[in-house]
């Protein structure tokens, strides 16, 4: 516990370090104003909401009215929400309650990477290093603004329980491995696939070396408690697999490359210096992924397999984690060797949109191998040696991976006093928003969306409104629709699906377009049931009565 508890203010002070001045300002920072962070902050919102009201409802969300199961047209974050949930129902800040799921994630993620060292056999100097790597690594850290990248921490827990049981054959471990794949799974299907294809390799890697299959010896070793542990799994996925089925919610293989730069990007300050020396290209500027995984670890990880090597079943454990690296960067490189042409359709795979994000595994990997290239640099100095060395590396690899100041930008979230108005009436009801902007100025039409979706958290009533990685044709033919509001086929259609208020924001009118609208809402006949500064609030109902 003494050990855990120092583990974890040392991971933990690292991640405010790395990530200041943001990380000093949680509740009033987002590392990015975009559709996305929005999305992440509604998602977490309502999952806390949906825990404490009706949690095997959480898959309907409020967002897409009338479609069912629209949670699962992105990552649901339910594992991030574990974190997020308390947060919120304490201070009720749901930026705060995003940014610290990231925060947590990524000292979770040193951890994680201390503990899978340690079973693999390494020393605590070695352990700790492989958490700095991967915690703090470019190619991993530099995904702190999107929660369902940066919440990779319950992978390399799960590998080293899975290593555990798979020596020692004790029930116990494989329960564990299982529920720390369950979290992981909750968390999104980005860190499920990463840790499906490495759970799959290592035991596929251990039965290539003679390790017995025994499907009835681990049937009863995963027992009861391992298939209550999976229950949460199992309803999760039949939502994703309904979506799939209904809406054709699938990735293709369009775009799935990154630029050339990307391979050498990295927003480190050292990485970039090093780069001028050589190029004149600015590889952090070009790239569409930041790729490059730092060069202490890559010269440690080589070390790891430089003769004489270690011993037979140490060398064993580095060859997987040599081979599942190799394995993972071939499935994001562009080339006659790239596997994700040939797996992107295997269950699971399509759900990954971009498979250069696979080298948050890879990253993993390289951290377990600098870890024993460490070691093997020191194995024969004295103790205290070895721990001043351990220093000196640590200091070393936070100077590499630094790119202070990680500033981010102020942020509030938006609250309108009509969505107080809306909260304020009875429910069930069904909100629409207007004026919508044009959708091919993707930019500024996500942005509306999203705006709407954090409206919404005000009241949790449904709206016909959403953002996410998949849109249904249902709704976008009502936007077009809705895009001719207040006339008589727009009314009709949103009469027709269930819609009870029409929300219209007059800030977001031209003047020229207000002075051609609000006759013309005159005119309409809908009942004007509330006003003030920040927007009106027509009912579909037949109702007259008019609020002020």
């Amino acid at each position: 516990m003494r050990r855990a508890t120092l583990l974890t203010l040392l991971f933990a002070a690292l991640t405010v370090l790395m990530a200041a001045p943001w990380s000093l300002h949680p509740a009033t920072r987002v590392l990015v104003d975009a559709p996305d962070t929005h999305l992440y902050i509604w998602t977490l919102a309502w999952d806390a909401h949906a825990f404490v009201t009706n949690p095997f409802g959480i898959f309907d969300a409020n967002i897409y009215y009338p479609l069912p199961n629209t949670l699962a047209y992105s990552e649901n974050l339910i594992g991030s929400a574990l974190v997020a949930a308390p947060v919120l129902w304490i201070t009720g800040d749901a930026v705060l309650a995003m940014n610290l799921v990231a925060l947590s994630a990524c000292f979770l993620c040193g951890i994680g990477a201390y503990l899978l060292a340690r079973k693999l056999g390494l020393g605590t100097g070695a352990a700790v290093l492989a958490g700095i790597v991967f915690a703090f690594a470019p190619a991993r850290f530099f995904r702190m603004s999107q929660i369902h990248l940066v919440a990779m921490q319950w992978i390399p827990f799960c590998l080293a329980y899975l290593h555990s049981y798979l020596d020692t054959n004790r029930a116990r471990d494989l329960r564990l491995a299982i529920g720390f794949a369950t979290l992981q799974v909750l968390c999104g299907g980005h860190g499920a696939v990463f840790l499906g294809v490495a759970g799959l390799a290592l035991v596929l890697y251990r039965m290539a070396l003679g390790l017995p299959v025994a499907l009835a010896q681990r049937a009863r070793d995963v027992g009861a408690g391992g298939l209550a542990l999976l229950l949460p799994v199992a309803a999760m996925v039949l939502p994703y697999r309904r979506v799939q089925q209904e809406m054709g919610l699938r990735r293709t293989l369009d775009n799935w490359t990154v630029t050339p730069e990307s391979y050498l990007a990295s927003p480190s300050h050292v990485h970039q210096y090093v780069l001028s020396l050589f190029s004149d290209t600015k590889f952090h500027e070009q790239a569409s992924a930041y790729l490059f995984p730092g060069l202490l670890p890559v010269v440690l990880a080589m070390i790891a397999f430089l003769p004489p090597g270690a011993g037979r079943a140490r060398q064993r454990q580095l060859t997987f984690y040599g081979l599942l690296a190799i394995v993972s960067v071939l499935f994001f490189i562009d080339g006659p060797l790239s596997l994700w042409p040939w797996v992107y359709a295997w269950p699971g795979m399509n759900f990954i949109r971009a498979p250069s994000r696979f080298m948050i595994l890879t990253t993993l990997c390289l951290a377990v191998l600098a870890a024993a290239g460490f070691e093997r640099l020191t194995r024969h100095l004295a103790s205290t040696t070895q721990r001043g060395a351990t220093v000196v590396v640590g200091v070393l690899l936070l100077m590499e991976f630094s790119a202070y100041p990680f500033l981010g930008t102020d942020y509030a979230l938006p609250s309108p006093a009509v969505d107080r108005w809306l909260a304020a009436q009875p429910a069930p009801f069904v909100v629409a928003e207007v004026p919508l902007p044009d959708p091919r100025d993707s930019g500024r039409f996500e942005r509306f969306q999203t705006m709407t979706m954090l409206h919404s958290m005000a009241h949790w009533q449904k709206t016909v409104h959403g953002y996410s990685g998949f849109r249904a044709p249902f709704h976008d033919q009502l936007y077009q629709v809705m895009r001719r509001f207040p006339d008589e086929t727009s009314v009709a259609r949103l009469r027709e699906i269930g819609v009870t208020y029409v929300v219209v924001h007059r800030e977001l009118y031209s003047p020229e377009e207000w002075a051609s609208i609000e006759p013309r809402l005159g005119q309409s006949g809908l009942p004007l049931k509330h006003e003030d500064e920040s927007g009106r609030v027509y009912s579909l109902t037949e109702d007259k009565e008019i609020k002020r």
